[in-house]
């Protein structure tokens, strides 16, 4: 994937935020979010290229990155056993940065990717803003602290 970086920091160089705040704005996690949020975003996330073949995330390990499929096809699976494939408008890597362990799962590329990806620096500076924050984590399915709350109460009841 290191091989990609220059052509990676090009694509960032020639095309400007609002063009990236648009491509957002047509994935579901963030549509719908006013124009400031999504530039925020823009500016946070870059867009790079994975090659086929790529992995991801590997199970077990502690995920550095997250990636939202823009185009291209990844493999998700747990325990060898294929889950899903992820495509366009798909969040990867997600639920490891989100709860700070390892991956629980293993995602390798199909098809050369171009995504949005963030590393756990950038991904810090997402979660401090609280409209991405609510969508990413919407995105991964963890359980709000309301939802954890009710969890706790019914299972005691």
């Amino acid at each position: 994937m290191e091989s990609g970086t220059w052509l990676t920091r090009v694509v960032e160089i020639l095309q400007p935020i609002s063009v990236r705040a648009d491509r957002l704005a047509a994935t579901e996690t963030f549509r719908g979010l006013p124009r400031q949020d999504l530039e925020l975003a823009a500016a946070e996330l870059k867009e790079t290229l994975v090659e086929r073949g790529t992995r991801l995330t590997v199970q077990g390990k502690l995920g550095g990155r997250f990636w939202l499929i823009l185009e291209g096809q990844a493999l998700v699976s747990a325990d060898a056993r294929p889950l899903r494939v992820a495509a366009a408008g798909d969040l990867v890597g997600l639920a490891a940065m989100l709860y700070r362990a390892g991956s629980p799962e293993t995602t390798i590329a199909l098809s050369p990717i171009r995504a949005f990806e963030a590393d756990q620096e950038q991904f810090n500076r997402l979660m401090a803003h609280r409209p991405i924050r609510t969508r990413l984590v919407a995105a991964a399915g963890v359980p709000t602290r309301a939802g954890s709350a009710r969890r706790r109460s019914s299972a005691a009841g």
